[in-house]
């Protein structure tokens, strides 16, 4: 079986910036996408899309993009919610058709799930996966995700619906122990020279 796995040298995750607005009107429009990931029609402009991004009610959000070269070819975005839900995060994946099933979706997952569970210190991670997408609920899976429960005909397709599930993963222990550590000993060291 021939090996598609890009190498680690070649492919960059960063942060999504400016630069990324040609490609994630691309990616977002794909008819994989718009099939699989998305319970809207496609955008109409990049700016459209830039918006929508924008205008994504949550606290806090983390968006990385992963870059071969000057080509972006996937994104990932993690939304933590406010209130009662501030311990939560909704993520969002996708990756360029040219590109599936080449690990790039677990390089975003990867990221987006260090970052809520060790930078923003969140407890539960979760999203909203068609019943159909039997690649994202495999690698969902691989990451420890588990199916909390199915949204039935959740969204149209053509004349018919298609079920979605919920699929969470939860942080055993206190949320954020590592940064609530580092947190207290920060603490802790400003009142020994305070004193």
């Amino acid at each position: 079986m021939l090996d598609k796995t890009i190498p680690a040298e070649a492919l960059s995750i960063r942060l999504r910036d400016g630069r990324d607005a040609a490609d994630l009107f691309e990616l977002f429009n794909q008819e994989r996408f718009l099939r699989y990931a998305s319970a809207r029609g496609p955008f109409g402009s990049s700016e459209e899309l830039q918006a929508w991004l924008a205008n994504i009610a949550c606290t806090n959000r983390a968006e990385v993009v992963a870059a071969i070269g000057d080509k972006t070819v996937g994104f990932g975005g993690l939304y933590v919610m406010g209130d009662g839900l501030s311990h939560t995060g909704w993520i969002l994946l996708g990756v360029h058709d040219a590109y599936q099933a080449r690990g790039i979706g677990g390089k975003l997952l990867h990221m987006l799930t260090a970052i809520a569970s060790v930078t923003i210190g969140l407890r539960r991670v979760q999203m909203t996966v068609f019943a159909d997408n039997e690649p994202a609920i495999k690698l969902y899976k691989r990451f420890g995700f588990e199916i909390e429960g199915v949204h039935r005909d959740f969204v149209r397709r053509g004349d018919g619906f298609t079920d979605a599930l919920t699929m969470a993963k939860v942080y055993r222990g206190a949320p954020g122990a590592v940064v609530h550590a580092i947190d207290a000993q920060r603490a802790r060291a400003a009142e020994i020279r305070a004193h």
